[in-house]
């Protein structure tokens, strides 16, 4: 900041030039907090939080600098003010964000909730995705354990808590093949604070809850929670029980609601910017410097703010890491109990490989997401049952998979992507209609079916099976792909009866894989290796 000049300050101001002066200096505004108290005793599975509110705080902590300045860009002045943010090979900046307990709570360093977060600096978009308390990490140096025990297990034993959440990013870099900059570690007492403190937050709730079994403050006892569909105001207290509570719904469901409110803070942080005084950011500040550690120094804040804080929700892209086979981010499943010591645990389906790409693909070309558009998938090719396959993959992808079955030939040497040009809103009612191609068909090749070869000639006889009608792209398997080393087998083939029947040997239907809507499934039948 030593060439970064402020040119109209208020005068009547002297602790916003505190303020300034301790922004020039290089130590960690979150220093105070880097050694947590001890904890010995695990006896809950702990607090899950919204996971990335502790980048609205990053916002927040430049708010103080903008009362001073008048006539400037506010993104502009946290830039110029900040330092530059370390990256990755690919221009990305990625963080671990860690949620945690209460200090004094029983399994307070059990980190429940736990997010990849990624910018792509040119690009501009942010890609967040939530990986399950549950997921089993093999580890020889801490005992193999779940990924939410993992800092708790490192701390104790390294009495260190940065070398610790170090730790825990390098176990997290093995499954998700990201390199990690940055992490935040935010605890209970923070998320509602924070809340609090900015007023409040508006929350569109998709689904209502109902929980009759919400757990009543460090008691053995339950209260009832509930809040209705809609727009919904809500305090720290409510948005907390709004993210964590879990007996009438899921792990995966929270996650999605801790989404919702990260959304939700960043809009209220924005909206409340020009109505802070003075006093309530020096108690934001306070906030943060108590609940939140990190090893972002002051000056990387104040670029990660003027960066990342004015990103439309449409360049925010959210998903999940779960154990439904059937829906984007499926790539787990639960083993038999007996296996891991009778513990719960998530482990990946087959080769760990998919789960990185999954990762990969979201995190360097997230755009596709927002075509969402429909694919059908055709073998044409002699080995049985590799539509069904790859369909059972792709839309673990997050891809639009609307029908699948067997091609004009088995002898299709090349695979084809056939596609239908997009056209782009227009302006202007008067405007001559313009089409662009589609960004999913560049997504397919470049990480599934590189060999393939494109064309917006439809073959007539898909056209008169009305194939040209009910699909955006239609992919045509060829041999290149199914003999290659490229070929995405579907692991839950061989874990079916495991997973859903393990007490019975289910029998096959090949006529099951010849569903036109396979999107609707909630359990996925019996796979066969025939169209």
């Amino acid at each position: 900041m030593n060439d970064f000049k402020v040119n109209k300050i208020n005068s009547n101001s002297k602790r916003l030039k505190k303020i300034l002066s301790d922004v020039q200096e290089e130590n960690n505004l979150f220093s105070k907090v880097r050694n947590p108290p001890k904890v010995s005793i695990i006896t809950k599975s702990g607090i899950n939080l919204s996971i990335f509110i502790s980048l609205a705080i990053i916002g927040i902590l430049c708010f103080a600098i903008i009362k001073i300045l008048s006539g400037m860009n506010f993104n502009t002045v946290l830039v110029a003010a900040g330092e530059s943010l370390q990256k990755d090979n690919n221009d990305h900046t990625n963080i671990l964000i860690m949620g945690t307990g209460t200090k004094d709570h029983e399994g307070s360093d059990l980190t429940d909730t736990i997010i990849s977060a990624s910018y792509d600096h040119n690009k501009k978009t942010i890609t967040m995705i939530s990986i399950p308390r549950d997921l089993h990490v093999k580890d020889p140096k801490f005992n193999s354990m779940r990924i939410n025990e993992l800092y708790f297990m490192a701390n104790r034993e390294l009495k260190n808590s940065p070398e610790a959440l170090e730790y825990m990013i390098e176990k997290t870099e093995e499954l998700t093949g990201l390199e990690y900059q940055y992490y935040i570690k935010i605890n209970f007492d923070g998320f509602k604070e924070i809340i609090d403190k900015l007023g409040g937050i508006d929350v569109n709730v998709k689904t209502g809850i109902y929980d009759p079994f919400y757990p009543k403050g460090e008691t053995s006892l339950y209260e009832i929670f509930s809040i209705q569909p809609g727009l919904q105001h809500m305090d720290g207290e409510t948005a907390l029980k709004y993210a964590r509570s879990r007996k009438t719904s899921s792990d995966f469901d929270r996650s999605n609601r801790q989404q919702e409110i990260i959304l939700a803070v960043k809009d209220q942080t924005i909206k409340t910017a020009a109505t802070l005084n003075i006093e309530a950011l020096q108690e934001l500040l306070e906030t943060a410097q108590n609940n939140i550690e990190t090893n972002f120094s002051v000056r990387e804040i104040m670029s990660a703010a003027g960066l990342m804080g004015d990103i439309p929700r449409e360049r925010i892209y959210s998903r999940l890491l779960h154990d439904n086979p059937v829906d984007c981010g499926g790539f787990l499943y639960t083993p038999l109990l007996e296996l891991y010591g009778g513990a719960f645990v998530l482990i990946p389906a087959g080769d760990p490989s998919y789960v990185t790409k999954y990762f990969d693909l979201l995190t360097n070309d997230p755009e596709y997401l927002n075509e969402n558009l429909k694919i059908q998938i055709l073998n044409a090719t002699k080995l049985s049952g590799a539509a069904a396959e790859q369909k059972q993959v792709l839309q673990r992808y997050c891809m639009n998979i609307t029908r699948f079955g067997n091609g004009l030939t088995q002898d299709n040497l090349n695979t084809k992507i056939y596609y239908k040009m997009i056209p782009l809103p227009k302006k202007n009612p008067d405007d001559e209609i313009k089409f662009y191609k589609p960004n999913t068909v560049e997504i397919l090749k470049k990480y599934f079916f590189p060999t393939a070869i494109e064309s917006t000639e439809i073959p007539q006889a898909y056209k008169n099976l009305g194939y040209d009608q009910s699909a955006d792209i239609i992919i045509e398997l060829g041999s290149d792909y199914t003999n290659s080393d490229g070929y995405m087998e579907d692991a839950f083939y061989e874990l079916y009866d495991q997973i859903y029947n393990p007490n019975t040997v289910l029998s096959t239907d090949p006529a099951d894989t010849t569903t036109t809507n396979p999107t609707t499934e909630t359990i996925p039948a019996q796979p066969s290796k025939t169209e």
